[in-house]
This record gives structure tokens, sequence and C-alpha cells, in this order.
């Protein structure tokens, strides 16, 4: 595994090097206010990023060998002040790792006590106390500064229907999704009151779906909208960074109020079944009890959703320095295309090969999800940008 891991680690410094090597064009951008509001706009093709990414080194275990993780999105990873970091994995449990990398201690577990969990999705802090939207049990499952357990917040009232959260001083962000015989409308909102509506995004039910079968004849599924709009947003302290769709413009927030509207003039287009190719190369692999199975991709190309257009992004990370990374690759698709901005709004340009950061250490050096082929794991690798 060493040597398979020491190659995708060298792989992923030339990436960084060869976009660090081209002589980069620079993007025009044309800035205008409207309302207070500033909209940036960034015209012209991709160019490439012109930062090096040096590799220090990965997250460890207490021996230092690689921790290998199933799988890391930014929702799962959170880092405080003195440098820790902390993945939130499937177990479930809540992983702690150290300033040099290597592995501390675990939190929490499977249960429905407090500090216990049922099924979480999003591992937040909340002050000096850390805690997991966790939907199995329909609460926040804390935990305090000394990382012993504290009293769960139900997800009712102004909590009811949450997927997402994010807390900020003296407020929040909360996205909330409601289904009807419709469709599904997610929401964001800047608090938890319905007058602070950030986005809004409509999923109207596929009526003319068809179902798909495979495994054996062991599992049937309505056909899904690959594409189907999302909100994809993050938050760092005061700000977040939302992006509704379809066309390419981000909204910065700080608390409910809007700072900025980021752009760039790239057009948009419908998807075609070449993109669900290209996101399902190998087919849907689906988990199964007792088994893992996959629908072939000549089932899922026979007649898909492929209503609407296109998102630019499948992801967004907003880090500390201000810097804002969109992913406009497919969700699964490889290498990785994102895009990024500088701290003013500007596109600074396109890397390629690289999975979205999922967090950024006081001492500035980005963590980022790298594939480990021989495992079929990722490890979260420490890089140090020199831009």
């Amino acid at each position: 595994m060493q040597r398979t891991l020491a190659a995708a680690l060298g792989a992923a410094i030339l990436a960084g090097a060869a976009c660090g090597g081209e002589a980069p064009q620079q993007a025009n951008v044309v800035r205008t206010d409207s309302a207070g509001v500033r909209i940036v706009m960034s015209t012209g093709p991709d160019t490439a990023l012109a930062w090096r990414f040096d590799t220090i080194g990965v997250l460890t275990d207490s021996l230092g060998e690689p921790w290998l993780f199933t799988g890391v999105t930014p929702q799962q990873v959170i880092t405080d002040r003195a440098g820790r970091t902390y993945v939130l994995e499937r177990e479930p449990a809540i992983r702690r790792f150290g300033r040099d990398g290597r592995y501390e201690r675990s939190i929490g577990r499977k249960g429905g006590a407090p500090g216990e969990m049922g099924l979480p999705f999003h591992l937040v802090q909340q002050g000096d106390s850390i805690a997991v939207l966790d939907v199995g049990r329909s609460a926040l499952v804390r935990w305090g500064p000394d990382l012993d357990p504290i009293a769960d917040i139900p997800l009712r009232d102004g909590l009811a229907g949450t997927m997402r959260i994010a807390f900020r001083t003296g407020g929040l962000w909360q996205q909330v999704s409601s289904w009807d015989s419709t469709g599904n409308t997610m929401t964001l909102r800047g608090d938890t009151t319905g007058s602070a509506v950030l986005a809004t995004v409509f999923e109207p039910a596929n009526r003319n779906a068809r179902m798909l079968s495979g495994c054996g004849g062991r599992v049937q599924l309505t056909q899904p909208n690959f594409f189907a709009r999302s909100i994809q947003w993050d938050a760092d302290g005061p700000r977040a960074l939302v992006y509704a769709g379809p066309h390419y413009e981000l909204a910065l927030y700080e608390g409910n109020r809007l700072l900025a509207s980021v752009r760039r003039d790239l057009p948009t287009r419908a998807p075609t079944v070449d993109d669900v190719r290209r996101q399902f190369p190998d087919g849907l692999k689906l988990q199964i009890p007792g088994a893992e199975c996959t629908i072939p991709l000549s089932e899922l190309t026979a007649g898909p959703a492929l209503d609407g257009m296109l998102p630019f992004a499948f992801g967004v990370t907003l880090l500390a320095d201000g810097t804002m990374w969109v992913q406009r690759s497919l969700r699964d698709e490889k290498p990785g295309v994102l895009d990024v901005f500088g701290s003013d709004g500007a596109y600074v340009g396109t890397v390629r090969g690289y999975r979205l950061p999922v967090g950024l250490l006081p001492n500035g050096e980005l963590l980022v999800p790298i594939d480990d082929e021989e495992s079929g794991g990722l490890v979260i690798a420490r890089l140090r940008v020199l831009r």
C-alpha cells in the first residue's frame, strides 16, 4: 500500500507543479455594484491555476501508517484553533487527529443515548463544542469542549426538516427539505425563521420516470434525474457561500446579508447521455442487504431523465482564508475539475485531478482527500500551497 500511496501523492505534487508551470492567462474581471452588493464577473476560458501544492504528509494512525477512509466530504471534516482535525466516519464515530496529523482518539459510537449516533450526516462546530446532525435519531448529537457528551437538541419546531446546518456567532444557517406529491422543495435559511430564506430550489416529481431493474432482479428503483438542481453551500466563520444554479453564479453571504455575487460567463447546456456515462462509467453501484450490486450502464442510458440544465457546481468549499472552491466535475467523475476564486471574488484558475478541499489548518496547510488505488479508500493529504 505504501508504494501505491506514494505514487498517488507524487501524482498530486506533479499535477500541482504542472499547473504552476504553465503561463496562466489573466481572466478579465468586471466589477460592478448593485444596491450595495458587489458583482464580480470573470470572463474568458479556463486557465491553469498557477499555484503549487507540496505534500507535507497524510493523516495517520497512532503508529504513523496512513489512515484509510471510505469516503470524505467537506461536511464530514472540521478543524480547531489548535490545528487538530476531526473526521466523521460512517461507523459511526468521530476521529480526532493532532497537529502532526496522527490519530489521537475517537468520539461517539452507535446508539441512542447522548453522545451516540444512529445515522449521522454532518459534523459541525457550535462555539467550543462539536455536534453531528443525525437524521437517524432526528437530533443534533453534541459534545462539550472537553468532548464529553452533552444534551441532544431534537430536530423539531424550528429545526424540523433540517438536512444540514452550520453555526455562526449569534445565528446559524439551515437547509431544510419538504416533500409532497408534487416534488421536493429545498430551502436554505440564514436562521430558523421562514423570513430568512437565502435560496430555494424545487425539484418536481418525475411522473414519467421508469423503473430500473438489476442486481439479479432483487432491486427496483425509480429512474432518477441524475443532474437535478440542488443547493450547494459551505460556511466558515460569519460567511456562507451558496450555489443554487443553473447559471454560474455564487452568492456570498455574511449572516443573512448578501455581500457579493461571484460569476463566470460560461454557457449553460442540457445534460446528455455522455454525462451519464462519465458519472457512472462502470454502472450504478448499490449497497443491498448482504451484498453490493451494479445496475449496468446500458440500463441507465436507455432512457434517463435528463430534464433541465446541467449544474455548474456539484460542490463548493469556502475556506478560512476567503478562497472559494467550486467542483465543476460530476460527483464521481475522475479526474476532478475545480475552479478557484480569490477572497475578492475574482477567478484565479482551474485545477484538475483534485477533490474539493475539506479544511484549512491554522498554519495554512490544505486538507485534501486523495484516492488510494490499492485499497479503494481515501487518505487525507496535508498540502502546502505556494501561490
